[in-house]
């Protein structure tokens, strides 16, 4: 007589393991959900939300793939911290991410438990004392000369409706220090042009922030507001955005602001890759080299950890040695020093050196 046990054994502990991995991954992706709407609820960014949806989405793609009897399973509630560090060295031997990218994608895991930790969802944070990887202190690749700025100001034809807006946009990200996102989203009732400030309203880490504006751009866009914003906005009366698409009448699309940015930076004739967050890496570089405190620059920008700002101390001193190089008086003459050596050594100074 056949044994049915024997024979249906296999099929029976597939199928539960079919069954375990599927439950595993439910539990996982709802997981996923509440995470993802805690954030929505703390007012993040999208481009915030997507960057912390892709790290949790990597991992759990990473345990659904691997074999089920490794380690605690697919169960993300399970997992140790060593299995964490088996992670991230299968993204670094992988070779298809940067180092800064790893950082980032085990910098959102780390929140990602550090919320279930926090909801009694673990019982062990697999995140405590992990070390994240060092990542290089790099500087900003870009940063505009004063004279180049200059001219990428003045790019702008200011005879035409548009020019004046994309005038009043480019001082304002020198000025104000901006990031890309927080220009797109100011609102009428943020600049106070009486008084020369803009208010940011949920910066990154949705902080806000009111920064002043400088009396040139506050001076721009001032024209703007009382004899452009009108024009563009005729068939929406009531929209509530600062800065307005000439043809949509709808809130001015990042992306089309970084076009007008390399379109003016070719015009100006700068062989530089130019982006918005260029001008904020060149409005704090400049701020510092001219002897601003890097405190005051810090809260312009809205950092919260003043290391960031102080990346911007070595920039500058960068640029001013660069400029001594090519301005002071003794650099220009150090070619004709000429470069003598002492021919006899006194025995007491020779000993004294080796000593």
């Amino acid at each position: 007589m056949p044994d049915i046990q024997a024979d249906c054994a296999e099929p029976c502990e597939n199928g539960g393991e079919h069954r375990a991995r599927a439950e595993a991954r439910a539990a996982s992706s709802a997981l996923l959900e509440e995470f993802t709407a805690y954030l929505k609820a703390l007012k993040r960014s999208p481009s915030t939300l997507a960057r912390y949806n892709r790290s949790v989405s990597l991992f759990l793609a990473w345990l659904d793939g691997r074999d089920p009897s490794t380690g605690s399973g697919q169960d993300v509630r399970g997992i140790r911290r060593d299995e964490l560090q088996t992670y991230q060295a299968t993204l670094v031997e992988s070779g298809k991410y940067t180092t800064s990218s790893i950082h980032v994608y085990m910098r959102g895991l780390r929140r990602f438990y550090d919320w279930l930790d926090r909801n009694g969802k673990v019982l062990v944070n697999p995140t405590l004392g992990f070390q994240l990887p060092k990542l290089e202190d790099r500087l900003p690749r870009t940063i505009l000369t004063k004279s180049e700025m200059r001219r990428l100001l003045d790019a702008p034809d200011t005879s035409r409706l548009d020019g004046i807006r994309d005038k009043a946009i480019l001082e304002l990200f020198y000025s104000a220090g901006l990031r890309l996102a927080e220009l797109c989203a100011l609102t009428v009732y943020d600049v106070d042009l009486n008084s020369g400030f803009v208010r940011v309203n949920c910066g990154k880490g949705a902080k806000d922030r009111v920064v002043p504006m400088g009396h040139k751009a506050t001076q721009y866009v001032k024209e703007y507001v009382r004899h452009v914003r009108g024009r563009f906005t005729q068939k929406r009366r009531d929209e509530r955005a600062l800065f307005i698409g000439k043809q949509s009448a709808n809130p001015i699309n990042p992306q089309i602001v970084e076009r007008l940015i390399v379109l003016y930076a070719e015009d100006a004739g700068i062989s530089k890759r130019v982006t918005p967050h260029v001008f904020r890496h060149t409005c704090a570089t400049h701020m510092l080299a001219d002897g601003a405190d890097v405190v005051h620059v810090q809260r312009l920008l809205g950092h919260t950890c003043i290391d960031t700002t102080q990346m911007y101390t070595r920039v500058a001193e960068r640029e001013v040695k660069q400029t001594h190089g090519k301005t002071h008086p003794r650099e220009r003459d150090a070619e004709t020093v000429p470069q003598t050596r002492p021919t006899r050594i006194k025995d007491a100074y020779r000993k004294g050196a080796q000593a």
